[in-house]
C-alpha cells in the first residue's frame, strides 16, 4: 500500500490508480481541438451550411478557435459523447437543421476513423503525469485508465507511448453500454484490476471523473488542472485536487 500526499491533503492506503486520458494524460486542446475541427467540417458539408458558420458550430461543441483551447464549461468537457450530440442537435436545430442522433453519430464516427489514422499528428503527453506513472509503477501500484474516448484511440496512445507494461486494464466507449458517469465502465475496470474501491484513487481532470468514481463506490478522486477547468473550480467538486501530478508524493508503506 502507499499515501498518496501533497501539502494541503493526504490519502493513505492505496494499491490501485485508475486514470482518465485525455487532459490527464495527455493534451486534450491539442487532440480534441483537431477532432472539433474536422467534426465541424463534416456538418458544414452535410447540411450544407455557410463556412461562416465554422467558428460558431466549434463553440457549440466547446472550442475556441481564437485561442485554441477546449472551453471550460464546454459541452466536451462536461458530457460524454451521448449528450454531447443531443445538445448539439438542439443547436443546429435553431438554424433550420432537424438532425437525427444516427447522422451526428455517423458524422463522429468517419471523423474519428480518419482522426486515428493520423493520431500520433494529435497526440501530446502531459509530461508530469508520465513521470507519476513511473513513480506509482516503482511502487508496484496496479493502473488502469476508463475514458469516454474509444478504446481505439486509448490503445493507439498508450502503444505510441510504450505505456502497455504500466496499464493492465483500458476501458473505453465501446468497452460498456453505459456512459462514464454511471460508474460501470470504472467498475469493470475494477474487476479486471481484481482492486477494491476503497483502495483505489481516481484521477481525472474534470467533475465526471469524481462522478465516475463515487457511482463505483470509490471515494477519493485527485483532480489535476492539466485539463479544462482551472484548481479552484476543480476544488469545488473534490477535497484532493492538484495544478499538476508533480506535487503529489508518494510514501510506500
Amino acid at each position: 500500500m502507499i499515501t498518496l500526499k501533497t501539502k494541503n491533503w493526504q490519502i493513505d492506503n492505496i494499491d490501485t490508480v485508475i486514470f482518465d486520458k485525455d487532459g490527464t494524460l495527455i493534451d486534450l486542446h491539442y487532440f480534441w481541438g483537431k477532432m472539433t475541427e474536422l467534426r465541424v467540417d463534416e456538418v458544414i458539408k452535410k447540411y450544407n451550411f455557410d463556412l461562416t458558420f465554422f467558428d460558431h458550430f466549434c463553440y457549440c461543441l466547446g472550442y475556441d478557435i481564437d485561442s485554441q483551447k477546449m472551453l471550460p464549461n464546454g459541452i466536451t468537457a462536461l458530457y460524454s459523447r451521448p449528450k454531447i450530440i443531443e445538445i448539439f442537435i438542439k443547436d443546429l436545430a435553431k438554424f433550420g437543421v432537424v438532425a437525427k442522433t444516427a447522422e451526428i453519430e455517423e458524422i463522429f464516427d468517419k471523423v474519428s476513423d480518419d482522426f486515428y489514422k493520423n493520431i500520433l499528428d494529435y497526440t501530446k503527453p502531459i509530461d508530469s503525469a508520465f513521470r507519476f506513472i513511473e513513480k506509482l509503477y516503482k511502487n508496484n501500484v496496479k493502473m488502469g485508465i476508463v475514458t469516454s474516448d474509444s478504446i481505439v484511440s486509448t490503445k493507439l496512445t498508450v502503444e505510441q507511448f510504450g505505456l502497455e507494461k504500466y496499464f493492465k486494464s483500458l476501458i473505453g466507449r465501446e468497452s460498456c453500454t453505459d456512459i462514464k458517469e454511471s460508474g460501470k465502465p470504472t467498475i469493470m475496470a475494477l474487476n479486471e484490476l481484481n482492486s477494491n474501491p476503497k483502495n483505489t484513487v481516481m484521477i481525472g481532470d474534470a467533475p465526471m471523473d469524481f462522478i465516475s468514481a463515487k457511482n463505483a463506490q470509490i471515494d477519493k478522486t485527485i483532480l489535476v488542472a492539466s485539463g479544462q477547468i482551472t484548481l479552484d473550480d476543480l476544488y469545488k467538486t473534490s477535497d484532493f485536487c492538484v495544478d499538476s501530478l508533480d506535487e503529489i508524493d508518494i510514501i510506500n508503506h
